[in-house]
């Protein structure tokens, strides 16, 4: 009899309505370890039409599986507040996310709020040393993946399986697969691997080749440090090397695998100083799964 393996999607979301830019990678972790790499790929350059092919995707998957997105699950207790005054958890948030209508009056309501309070973090995000706001527009506009991501979410949770597990939210009479947050710069600190300096953000021939190499440096070492036993064919290491979106979607993998293997250590809301509060804050903000971060304190994670 074959050995049983679980399902592990990894995914770089974009919310960028222009030049979609969503990868997915696609694996199978066995009981021994071995994270196999089954496929990464671009779905598509219209957010719509990728959106709809990643629910696709993961309204297919079996129970058991584990999928690691990088997007922001919700947005800080003052702005869900403004949103929805009786929001108690994501789902309270995604569902009022839903009844807006277009990411532009999205955005207005963010930018009223920006202006007297600041793209303020989450309460968790503080544990992480980095994260970007999910209201921040400069540079990464996290707002569009925020918007986009939550409104995915919503479709998800309220789908006719009413399956999904989306931690730290209790499970109830969940049992399918479940949906991490995850972003790929924390997982890549907490397993003291280069977390900066591997995106292509110029056109800089000298600076491409050298985020090339910082991603190359990624690929040797997620094995080493991930206590995985990773097989990345040839074909997708070099999609990797290419793009940066490939590899951010392979390292939301890796950290599915991880989180399944229990190894190593995730840092979990119920864990920290103040744990009633930190619990009931990322019921509703949200929290990002990664390994528990190293002292060192790294800006402009990826």
């Amino acid at each position: 009899m074959a050995e049983q393996a679980t399902k592990i999607i990894g995914v770089d979301f974009s919310g960028n309505g222009r030049e979609n830019t969503t990868w997915v990678t696609e694996a199978e972790l066995y009981q021994n370890g071995h994270l196999q790499i089954q496929s990464c790929s671009h779905l598509s350059r219209k957010r719509k039409k990728a959106h709809k092919k990643l629910e696709k995707l993961l309204k297919g998957l079996p129970d058991g599986a584990v999928a690691a997105m990088d997007f922001p699950f919700s947005v800080p207790r003052a702005f869900a507040k403004e949103l929805s005054p009786g929001s108690y958890t994501m789902p309270d948030v995604w569902c009022a996310t839903a009844k807006i209508k277009s990411y532009g009056e999205f955005k207005n309501l963010q930018e009223s709020f920006v202006k007297r309070y600041g793209a303020m973090m989450r309460r968790g995000d503080i544990h992480f040393g980095g994260p970007l706001s999910p209201l921040q527009t400069a540079g990464v506009n996290m707002l569009s993946m925020t918007f986009y991501g939550m409104q995915m979410l919503h479709r998800l949770w309220e789908s006719k399986e009413t399956r999904f597990r989306v931690p730290p939210l209790p499970e109830g009479k969940r049992t399918g697969p479940m949906l991490l947050e995850t972003m790929p710069g924390v997982l890549l600190r907490g397993l003291d691997l280069p977390a900066i300096n591997y995106k292509d953000r110029t056109k800089d021939t000298a600076k491409v080749a050298a985020a090339k190499k910082v991603r190359c440096k990624i690929l040797d070492g997620l094995e080493r440090n991930s206590g995985l036993s990773l097989n990345i064919p040839e074909g997708y290491r070099k999609k990797c090397i290419e793009k940066d979106d490939c590899l951010d979607s392979l390292v939301a993998a890796v950290g599915a695998a991880m989180w399944v293997r229990g190894k190593p250590k995730f840092l979990r809301p119920l864990e920290v100083v103040k744990p009633e509060l930190e619990i009931q804050a990322a019921q509703l903000e949200g929290w990002i799964y990664a390994p528990q971060p190293l002292p060192k304190q790294q800006k402009g994670l990826g």
